[in-house]
């Protein structure tokens, strides 16, 4: 290769056309002949025992095939944990538990089947409040359980007693950080066939080759007999990684013998399609009178809510992730995991890093302030640096926290704003620490595969088995392979997720494509041109070539010929055989131990972002402006990165200040559709300033990292430290809803007029 024109340029996206012309394939456009349509039913409690299932009105209704029940099944488990059921048979644990479904010649039908359905319900006391729920006296969220404590992580390194000890300063608080629904714009839907013993699955996924294995293991299928065709994915945010609509979408087909489809309603998506995990935390940190952060303690309260399907590996992550940014000497964490009878809870995007760094951040800065420092003097004072292991075993290589921190500072005028502001206005700011992918969640398979393909036409395509999801992975692949081949991005296809065509993958999740699926992609072109440049020098009978702009070329600048050209004479010489490249890549990536010791990732970004905001005398707290500065190794495509800042910005906003999912006291959500779940719109996003920091890694693709989840980690930390800045007084419970200013002004009032006498 003589340039390097690819690689670090703007491409447009390769599935943007069809995507803005409605050429795009989502699930619920599928249609086949014949095609049954699915209807589910739920549970209208938290808690309850069935007593009795009555399906003979739905089966009289016209048009209904069957209805299906839990007896029904070949084996009744969800995606997550023993002990969850696809549909419930003796007991519901929450308001939206699946119960019964109903096959029907169409929607219609199915509905009006579905409401014939007569159930009678012994309703039980439920556990709906996670901090309630942890109490011992707290009714259990299932008959079977004696205690809702599902799991216990307790991590301690270093003399945190001692060094607590001798601590000039310690800080403290509680913080509140709500379950959020992660408000993709398709609602998980599927189709599926069953045809001469073979089952086909037409849906959105994060994890194709993880829902081939529950497709088979669910409807006691062989593996392989069964196929999953990717479609486009209107959006995931963590929603698509454990999903039941695929499985129950088989289940129809394979019961009827027809070509099924199963969607989800907008309300449906709410209750049954696991949201993120609650935390109530407590936590405090010890520093010395210079400003040298000692230690941390922490104890995580984690809503799992019915059974757990990914809470523990959420609360995994924050209890560790996030104590990579500083050098502590010492630090505690204990993360309980709580089952409650709300949604099963699971993935969202940042995956419990945003919650950590909610209140690491706020503590940092109220440290700052105990000591009259200022928080880029004590962030600068306490970075991690490059090439070190952190006091958690992560082994960092490139780390450009500082030069994000004088970028921010710079781009938000920092110096000239803070302390300066106008009473009611505010700036502050916050660092953040993620990772390029986890072992963590994968015990068997820490890397990714990859295979290009050139064949006899001049077609040249990459097949992995990971998803898009949205965030532009597939022209990031794309880019990748032309680089290596002297091509542009739209020279390549790019195929994702096919079950029968693609190499194994453990999905799309923890930021990992860039860096990993990007790593063997590389591979994967570059044995593929290696053997390419063979080839031609075979056929063309000629010295040492390479590959520029679509052309073979003599090292001395020569064409030879198209590589289009070429192929086809390479390939007859091979009686049509096509051209293979492999690549893989496996990072040296740690099984963190049971202490939460080890380094789970290949490499790790991060980043620093300032919120400026204005505290109306409403209460309402409008942001103003967010910076937002990354370490993203190399930016690949430095339009899409800006894209990503764009949109994590946006939606930490969006829970920063606006988002509930709260419950009433039956277990019923607050905000249940989109007209009580404020999402921001564009008449509500703040002005977002983006910047790179390029520290080109050495376990990157072209020195990169990711960047996925990175832009939403430390919004709101910084708007909780610009809210300070503005008010001083501190919020700890997001989002920033006027109500909730207007009790902490009251309170700060109250207090002011009714003082505690000082103790003696």
């Amino acid at each position: 290769m003589k340039t390097n024109q690819v690689i670090g340029a703007s491409a447009r996206r390769v599935d943007g056309q069809a995507k803005v012309t409605g050429a795009a394939q989502f699930s619920d456009d599928i249609r086949f002949e014949r095609m049954v349509y699915g209807k589910l039913l739920h549970s209208p409690y938290a808690h309850a025992k069935i007593q009795s299932i009555s399906i003979e009105k739905a089966l009289a209704v016209p048009g209904v095939l069957t209805v299906i029940l839990a007896d029904d099944l070949y084996e009744n488990k969800d995606i997550g944990e023993a002990g969850s059921w696809l549909l419930a048979k003796d007991e519901v644990c929450y308001i939206g538990d699946r119960i019964a479904l109903v096959v029907a010649e169409d929607e219609d039908a199915a509905e009006e089947g579905m409401r014939a359905i007569e159930v009678e319900y012994e309703v039980l006391p439920a556990a709906l409040e996670l901090e309630a729920a942890a109490q011992p006296q707290s009714p259990p969220s299932h008959t079977s359980r004696k205690t809702n404590v599902a799991k216990v992580l307790d991590f301690l390194r270093g003399d945190v007693d001692g060094l607590f000890a001798q601590a000039d300063v310690v800080v403290q608080d509680h913080f509140v950080f709500p379950t959020l629904h992660q408000s993709h714009l398709e609602p998980n839907s599927a189709v599926a066939t069953y045809v001469d013993g073979e089952l086909t699955v037409y849906c959105a996924s994060q994890v194709w080759f993880r829902l081939r294995h529950d497709l088979a293991r669910l409807t006691g299928m062989p593996e392989s007999r069964v196929l999953v065709k990717p479609q486009h994915i209107g959006g995931a945010f963590g929603a698509r990684n454990e999903q039941a609509t695929p499985v129950l979408a088989a289940i129809m087909a394979i019961k009827t013998g027809r070509p099924a489809k199963l969607t989800n309603t907008r309300e449906e998506e709410f209750y049954n399609a696991h949201p993120s995990v609650e935390f109530q935390i407590d936590m405090s940190i010890a520093a010395d009178k210079e400003g040298n952060l000692l230690a941390k303690r922490c104890h995580y309260y984690t809503d799992f809510g019915a059974y757990d399907v990914a809470g523990e590996s959420v609360t995994w992550v924050a209890c560790t992730r996030a104590d990579a940014l500083y050098r502590f000497q010492a630090t505690h964490t204990i993360g309980e995991g709580i089952y409650t009878n709300r949604a099963p809870t699971a993935a969202y995007r940042g995956y419990g890093n945003p919650q950590a760094h909610f209140a690491m951040e706020s503590l940092v800065d109220m440290v700052a302030q105990r000591l009259h420092m200022s928080p880029v003097e004590i962030r600068r004072k306490n970075f991690t640096g490059p090439n070190m292991t952190a006091s958690n075993g992560y082994r960092i290589s490139s780390n450009g926290l500082q030069e994000c921190l004088d970028k921010a500072v710079e781009l938000s005028g920092w110096a000239e704003k803070y302390n300066n502001l106008p009473p009611g206005k505010g700036i502050g700011m916050a660092a953040l620490i993620h990772a390029s992918g986890s072992r963590a969640g994968e015990k068997e398979f820490s890397g990714g595969s990859a295979i290009v393909k050139a064949e006899l036409s001049g077609r040249i395509t990459v097949f992995v088995g990971e998803s898009e999801i949205g965030q532009g992975c597939k022209t990031v692949m794309a880019q990748i392979a032309a680089q290596e081949l002297g091509l542009q991005p739209q020279d390549i296809a790019v195929v994702m997720g096919d079950t029968d065509q693609c190499p194994f993958s453990t999905g799309t999740h923890g930021s990992k494509l860039t860096t990993v699926l990007g790593n063997a992609v590389l591979f994967a072109a570059q044995n593929l041109r290696a053997q390419i440049m063979e080839a031609i020098q075979g056929v063309y009978g000629t010295g040492a070539v390479y590959l520029e702009g679509g052309f073979v070329k003599h090292q001395n600048g020569q064409v030879l010929d198209t590589l289009e050209q070429a192929l086809y004479r390479c390939c007859v010489a091979r009686s049509g055989q096509p051209f293979i490249g492999q690549g893989t890549f496996a990072p040296e990536a740690d099984l963190m131990d049971d202490n939460g010791y080890g380094s789970v990732a290949a490499n790790y970004p991060f980043g620093v972002q300032v919120v400026e905001l204005t505290v109306a005398p409403s209460g309402k707290v409008i942001i103003d402006r967010v910076t937002s500065v990354h370490d993203l190794g190399k930016a690949i495509n430095p339009q899409m990165a800006m894209g990503q800042i764009y949109g994590g910005v946006t939606q930490a906003y969006g829970f920063t200040v606006m988002e509930q999912n709260g419950l009433n006291e039956q277990g019923l959500l607050t905000g249940g559709t989109l007209l009580e779940y404020k999402l921001p719109t564009m008449l509500d996003v703040p002005e977002i300033t983006g910047a790179f920091v390029e520290t080109n890694d050495p376990y990157g693709p072209y020195g990169a990292k990711a960047l996925g989840e990175p832009p939403i980690i430390g919004v709101a930390a910084a708007a909780a430290n610009a809210y300070f800045a503005a008010t001083g007084q501190r919020l700890t419970q997001i989002p920033f809803t006027p109500q909730r200013v207007l009790k902490a002004r009251r309170d700060l009032e109250f207090a002011q007029k009714n003082p505690k006498p000082r103790k003696e």
